[in-house]
């Protein structure tokens, strides 16, 4: 048997899972033509058809169905000796990396990031918080972790978890309108929500729409001002869940509204995959979320 070119092997994983050498070809950013030379040299050089061609795809033969699962093994493997270089290289990062984020991931992520410096004292973390998102094509900031995925082709983008969000009152107001809350009569009770150009919010939309609740009488232009109204006796709000653990004076009077969920979605610029300081970060906030469970609290 000839020689193997490994990158060969990777080109028959990629003909394999799309099932035509046109998608292939296109998914590897060759012609087609090229994608066939390619694939006859490797059989070529093992000494048996690997795949047949019909018009309508691609099939592998049953010494190609072998040699396919050898190669997802070396895949797997090569994806192994990445990783323990990448963590390697992360404990010499160094370096300053932006994330630009929302008000209530800022709050996430400040509140958690201490251990990192730790870990990782030579890499400076900047966390831009902001509603606008900052273009990560233009290197406004190295990260992006959002409650929506974004469009642009040129990103590394992933979902790394749920931000869940709570009806929530401190001990006091709980303790004072007890039978109200009890009942879900909401007609008597305080609320606290955003100001007037924020009411169309999804959070606050809900809110709004709460059976026989009157309007908020303190009104923010910022979640964490809600946050500080809600824990200081102003009334009812609506916050993300992960503070409950935080502010041991908050109590749930709906633990989880489920349908203000939200997907949250990591991204990056595809030439900032290989940087040992991004990575150090990247896989620092994903080990966050993977920790992040949604509280339950009881009056």
């Amino acid at each position: 048997m000839k020689q193997l070119n490994w990158d060969d092997l990777r080109l028959l994983l990629l003909i394999a899972r799309e099932g035509t050498l046109r998608r292939a070809a296109r998914k590897a950013g060759v012609s087609a033509a090229t994608l066939s030379r390619r694939l006859d040299e490797l059989e070529d050089a093992v000494g048996h058809k690997l795949v047949e061609r019909f018009q309508a795809g691609c099939v592998p033969t049953a010494f190609g169905a072998d040699v396919i699962a050898l190669a997802e093994q070396m895949g797997e493997i090569a994806l192994d000796v990445e990783r323990s270089r990448d963590r390697q290289d992360a404990h010499t990062a160094s370096g300053l990396v932006r994330i630009n984020t929302d008000e209530w991931l800022s709050y996430f992520l400040t509140t958690r990031f201490a251990p990192f410096h730790e870990a990782y004292p030579n890499v400076e973390v900047e966390i831009i918080t902001s509603h606008r998102p900052y273009s990560l094509t233009r290197r406004e900031a190295d990260i992006a972790i959002r409650p929506y995925r974004p469009e642009q082709l040129d990103l590394v983008t992933r979902r790394i978890g749920t931000l869940s969000f709570g009806l929530y009152c401190s001990r006091e107001v709980a303790k004072r309108h007890a039978g109200a809350l009890a009942k879900r009569d909401w007609s008597g009770v305080p609320f606290v929500g955003f100001d007037e150009p924020r009411a169309e919010f999804q959070s606050d939309r809900w809110l709004r729409a709460l059976p026989s609740a009157p309007a908020p009488w303190m009104r923010c232009s910022y979640g964490l001002g809600i946050l500080d109204g809600v824990a200081h006796g102003a009334g009812l709000g609506v916050l993300a869940t992960f503070l409950a653990g935080d502010a041991q004076n908050l109590v749930a009077a709906i633990p989880h509204i489920r349908e203000l969920d939200q997907d949250i979605w990591l991204s990056m610029h595809k030439g900032l995959r290989t940087s040992a300081r991004v990575r150090a970060v990247v896989d620092f906030v994903e080990q966050l979320f993977s920790e992040y469970q949604e509280p339950r609290l009881s009056a």
